[in-house]
């Protein structure tokens, strides 16, 4: 009976970290995809799998049914880590080719493998929050999420609009990531059981997603290969 139980455990554990290991290879792949195809299919392939709101929302999405803080941030640092590793080897190949360089290569993927870290190790706390937290506590983490999902979308906007560039494609597709940063957000915390702080969720979404703007720009201002 307690071998039976251990291999039960076990059983539960390889199933949640199998999981976030299968989503990042899959989003891993589609992205490496959407870079060789074109017209309807790169944009939903974009859309759904290689911009900064679908490799984010993998990772809260990943971890919101965990049901530890520690498991939660390892289930979305292994999605955005695994996702990161899967679509730099399989645009390995290319430095091989006549002109291709090693060197840009391994800076990208240091720089987006750092990131997905960090953004893994905040967003899964933060899924974790939303779900299990005290009402305001979760209307924070909440909001917080919502700027986190939401801030590659609004940047490209802004920055369109800064630009004086007002090409519907551009704007609609960040206005597309800034809405279902928006959604998904606004749904982890209305499927809450426990009591929700709106006023509380809308006063930090907003400053989040200023802030979640701003930093989106920072990230993709520098100049590597990747989203």
């Amino acid at each position: 009976m307690v071998e039976s139980h251990g291999g039960a455990s076990s059983a539960r554990q390889r199933i949640g970290i199998g999981w976030p290991l299968a989503a990042g290879v899959a989003l891993g792949i589609a992205s490496f995809c959407a870079d060789l195809v074109d017209g309807t299919l790169r944009t939903v392939l974009q859309f759904v799998a290689s911009t900064g709101f679908a490799w984010g929302c993998a990772a809260f999405v990943a971890a919101f049914p965990a049901r530890t803080r520690r498991g939660a941030a390892a289930a979305a640092v292994i999605v955005l880590c695994t996702a990161t590793g899967c679509y730099y080897w399989l645009n390995l190949p290319g430095g091989f080719r006549p002109g291709g360089e090693f060197g840009p290569l391994f800076r990208a993927f240091a720089y987006w493998m750092l990131l997905s870290i960090a953004g893994g190790a905040l967003l899964g706390p933060l899924a974790h929050a939303v779900r299990t937290d005290k009402a305001r506590r979760a209307a924070i983490a909440a909001g917080v999420a919502c700027g986190l999902l939401s801030g590659a979308g609004i940047a490209i906007v802004t920055s369109l609009l800064a630009a004086g560039n007002y090409g519907r494609t551009g704007l609609t597709e960040g206005m597309l990531q800034a809405a279902a940063g928006i959604a998904v957000a606004t749904w982890s915390f209305a499927r809450r059981r426990e009591a929700r702080g709106w006023t509380v969720y809308a006063i930090v979404a907003v400053t989040a997603c200023t802030v979640g703007a701003l930093a989106w720009s920072a990230v993709e201002s520098v100049p590597v290969m990747g989203f």
